[in-house]
């Protein structure tokens, strides 16, 4: 089956988004990079290439398909942050636009009837559940800290042991 030339159009859209997410989360990174922080600047740097992995899965997904494949122009992230806690609340609106854009593609694959669309897009939804997860939990305990370096220093030595997860297989 051909894929519909609107969700083919979108499946596009999203391997920019996810390309975009890495630069987002390496220009975090790179921000920690000028801190104490280089626990935090792993933990960045890794997110960032899961999210080039998340990409590669839809290239692969769009080139088993054989649908056009057409990569597009990503925007100069920002890096300016004013706290440890200020990157985290950035980090998860970054992860909420995607699950939006998860969500947005899943309605039109349930809409043009594409179930082997809709099958691909469900790890997502469970990634996006996992991801939200993640810096909720940061979040959280960096409000629980606060200033306190001893707690932020903790904090950071933890998320240096953060290991990419690959998901694509497709590099």
């Amino acid at each position: 089956m051909d894929l519909d030339s609107k969700l083919q159009n979108l499946l596009n859209e999203q391997i920019n988004h996810e390309m975009s997410s890495s630069y987002v989360y390496l220009a975090m990174s790179s921000w920690f990079e000028e801190t104490p922080y280089s626990g935090f600047a792993q933990w960045m740097y890794t997110q960032s290439l899961e999210e080039t992995d998340h990409a590669m899965k839809f290239y692969r997904f769009l080139a088993d398909r054989n649908a056009k494949v057409e990569l597009m122009a990503i925007e100069q992230p920002s890096a300016d942050y004013d706290s440890v806690l200020d990157v985290f609340k950035a980090s998860l609106g970054q992860e909420r636009r995607v699950t939006a854009q998860i969500h947005d593609l899943y309605s039109l694959a349930d809409e043009v009837r594409d179930h082997e669309t809709k099958n691909f897009l469900n790890w997502f939804l469970d990634e996006q559940v996992e991801e939200e997860k993640n810096v909720r939990d940061m979040i959280d305990r960096l409000e629980l800290v606060g200033v306190n370096p001893v707690g932020l220093l903790q904090l950071d030595q933890e998320a240096a042991g953060r290991k990419p997860v690959a998901a694509s297989g497709a590099v």
